[in-house]
């Protein structure tokens, strides 16, 4: 999900770390590796995938580009907006329930996908009962 320091040691991935290999090296390799994962992926250049959302700091593809990703996940900003942010009924921004993030709507998400050339946002960050949502 969101592979931070923090979020593995709340949602129990450094205690199945602690329980399975009886020190933390694994839980810090793998906490290493999570800071170089992909912040996004672009597909045929018409689908954008991210794990959370849009960002109001990043209009264009090449600003998401420019993002540093080699580090711990950031409380706020444009890489914390990508991955906390979530859709709403809404036409613009909202602030996010979560605390992080923000909530992003139609018109937002329209401007972005034209702005950008893209057909469609693929995101993951909440369950979708029937498997996806399109909004």
């Amino acid at each position: 999900n969101h592979e931070s320091r923090q979020i593995t040691q709340v949602y129990g991935f450094y205690d199945e770390c602690m329980r399975k290999y009886g020190n933390a090296n694994a839980w810090r390799y793998c906490t290493d590796v999570f800071d170089y994962l992909g912040l996004s992926a672009l597909v045929d250049g018409k689908a954008l995938c991210v794990h959370g959302g849009l960002s109001p700091d990043v209009r264009t593809l090449d600003q998401v580009r420019t993002i540093e990703r080699q580090c711990e996940i950031p409380h706020e900003g444009p890489f914390a907006d990508l991955v906390w942010s979530d859709p709403e009924e809404i036409e613009t921004w909202a602030v996010s329930p979560r605390g992080a993030g923000w909530l992003f709507g139609g018109r937002v998400t329209a401007e972005f996908n034209h702005i950008n050339g893209l057909d469609v946002i693929c995101r993951a960050h909440q369950l979708a009962q029937e498997g996806l949502k399109y909004m």
